[in-house]
């Protein structure tokens, strides 16, 4: 899968650099029978890669903003057309609308997908998709959500893959990426579109009310539809308190 971009140089001329990379793994998850430990480590692991990524996604959004639109330099307009394409709104044959009026609204379009996510969704649904960073592909591949690739040698077989299907489960370097990713499906991809209105439309929902809300918008992430919505909200409500206390940067 592709990465977010984010650009580079700073200040009007351009985004900030690409976000660092937390140098953490989830060999560090450590096997307890203490379910809430257990619970806690796996929050304290990931929380703070997906707070810097999405932190990166609210600095992108701000400076998308911050844009005169009707007086772009050659920078930010090489910078806005990369944004747009890997937000799937244009191809890469495309170029930016010349009619401001056109431009407007594509920007608009823009800003309804480069959002966060809120970080109690993410980190259920992460544990929800690897089993608490425990599964095979979590261990293997660094996939926490279940994300798929579709061209031989891409990723890893799934045991139980049905005959004739060719899809295999995406390998990441870092579960980092991993969440890039997802966060990327969710800001881009046609099936979770009616999740981006859902969250357009509820500005001022933020933490655990604004992922059990938006978790009501993921149906289509999963063949179980209504029975994976509910299994996210409750464990979002029954989660949020732990993701609280886990620190927001690693404790050195």
């Amino acid at each position: 899968m592709s990465e977010m971009f984010y650009g580079k140089g700073s200040g009007k001329q351009g985004m900030a650099e690409t976000p660092k990379m937390l140098d953490r793994t989830l060999a560090e998850l450590k096997d307890t029978q203490d379910v809430r430990q257990k619970k806690l480590g796996f929050f304290a692991l990931l929380k703070p890669m997906v707070l810097l990524e999405n932190s990166y996604i609210l600095e992108q959004r701000r400076w998308i903003e911050a844009l005169n639109l009707s007086q772009l330099t050659p920078v930010q307009s090489s910078q806005l057309n990369s944004i747009l394409i890997n937000y799937r709104l244009m191809d890469g044959s495309d170029s930016l609308p010349s009619d401001v009026s056109a431009l407007r609204a594509l920007v608009s379009r823009l800003l309804i997908r480069v959002q966060p996510v809120p970080v109690e969704l993410v980190l259920v649904q992460a544990a929800n998709e690897s089993a608490w960073g425990r599964s095979r592909f979590a261990r293997e591949g660094n996939n926490l959500f279940g994300q798929w690739c579709f061209s031989k040698g891409c990723g890893l077989v799934p045991n139980q893959r049905s005959e004739g299907a060719y899809h295999e489960v995406a390998v990441f370097k870092s579960p980092q990426l991993s969440i890039r990713a997802y966060l990327k499906n969710l800001n881009s991809f046609w099936a979770y579109e009616d999740f981006r209105q859902a969250r357009a439309a509820e500005p001022e929902l933020k933490g655990a009310r604004l992922a059990i809300y938006l978790a009501e918008h993921l149906k289509r992430y999963s063949q179980r539809g209504q029975a994976y919505v509910d299994e996210l909200k409750e464990m979002v409500q029954v989660n949020a308190d732990l993701i609280e206390q886990a620190p927001d940067e690693y404790l050195r």
